[in-house]
């Protein structure tokens, strides 16, 4: 396996069905009480939809999923509207982690090139950090302090360690993907236009 590289932006998706994959297990006793606990961590997944293409449009993304070759290879994927920071500072954001951070914490101190306080992230905003491909998710409103610096709140916790400041990508956010299924089905039509949809699922 390897990865090809990012998915073609154009012509864009349409619609996208986003999936939070969580496994908790759960076992009840005879009292009625039940014990959950999970040791894996959480798996973002997807539905994907293209608008009706032209075989030009087409063909560039059909290329794509040749090199995928089904589920065995890799790619990044921008998820329009769940990748895009909602803050307000979202296009001017620059972040990077403050301090070293251990594999399964959940709460990261980063700085910021705010210049004070204002808002960095919204919950539900999605990061990437530079060392690993795992995307996480904001579970508060990222907001700095006079000097930049926040506290930012993510889950799953991380799986990876985190060393000092390493980058943070917090817009526009690639998934590192692959495709969920080995065969894949192109609605070509005779008036020479195409529809295509595309199941992927995070892979680490």
């Amino acid at each position: 396996m390897a990865t090809i590289g990012t998915f073609p932006s154009t012509p864009g998706f349409s619609a996208a069905g986003f999936k939070e994959n969580t496994i908790t297990k759960r076992t009840q006793t005879a009292s009625g009480r039940q014990i959950r606990a999970t040791n894996s961590t959480t798996l973002w997944s997807g539905t994907l939809v293209f608008p009706t293409m032209s075989l030009a449009e087409f063909r560039p993304i059909q290329a794509f999923i040749a090199l995928a070759q089904g589920t065995l290879n890799e790619f990044d994927i921008v998820i329009p509207i769940v990748s895009e920071s909602q803050s307000v500072n979202a296009s001017a954001l620059s972040a990077t982690v403050d301090g070293a951070h251990s594999a399964g914490d959940t709460t990261i101190n980063i700085s910021t090139n705010l210049g004070g306080a204002g808002n960095a992230l919204k919950a539900g905003d999605i990061v990437r950090f530079a060392n690993h491909t795992k995307v996480y998710m904001a579970t508060t409103d990222i907001n700095t302090d006079v000097s930049g610096n926040a506290v930012l709140n993510i889950q799953p916790a991380l799986v990876e360690d985190l060393s000092n400041a390493e980058a943070i990508t917090t817009n526009n956010v690639p998934f590192r993907m692959i495709l969920s299924n080995d065969v894949q089905e192109f609605g070509y039509r005779t008036d020479g236009l195409v529809s295509y949809e595309i199941d992927v699922e995070e892979v680490l």
